[in-house]
């Protein structure tokens, strides 16, 4: 049997249009699974800090070496390469039930702010802010 002429047989000429749509969302996908992955790690990386300028805090004597320590911390750690001008720190603190620093509570809160397009690899706009708290008990024992 004969095909009329308007019969063509183009068989795998669609197929090759399709592959570039699927590796144009594959390589979308690797870009943006990069840049959560990056994402988290610097999430991780904030918390980390925050809890050790927490810790370092509260063991210190008074509420000025206590913010001096924090602000130490904050300085040594990673984050300084990863945030855009540089990481932050503020520290509060709650005084015990007899109104002293030995006994109350710190808490120290670290911001980063980090450029998109270190997060994602290529060019992007804009930035992220990623901001952790961490509150630890003054020891009330410590001399």
């Amino acid at each position: 049997m004969r095909r009329p002429e308007w019969w063509r047989d183009e068989d795998g000429v669609v197929a090759s249009v399709e592959m570039m749509y699927l590796l144009v969302f594959c390589l979308a996908a690797l870009l943006f699974l990069g840049f959560l992955g990056r994402l988290h790690a610097t999430g991780i990386q904030v918390t980390n800090t925050s809890q050790a300028a927490a810790r370092a805090a509260s063991i210190a004597a008074t509420p000025a070496e206590a913010r001096a320590a924090a602000q130490e911390v904050v300085a040594s750690s990673a984050l300084a390469a990863r945030c855009a001008p540089s990481p932050s720190a503020t520290m509060a603190w709650q005084p015990s039930a007899s109104g002293t620093w030995r006994g109350g509570s710190v808490t120290v809160r670290v911001s980063c702010t980090v450029r998109n397009q270190s997060l994602s690899g290529v060019w992007s706009p804009g930035s992220r802010t990623i901001t952790m708290t961490d509150t630890q008990p003054i020891d009330r024992y410590r001399r």
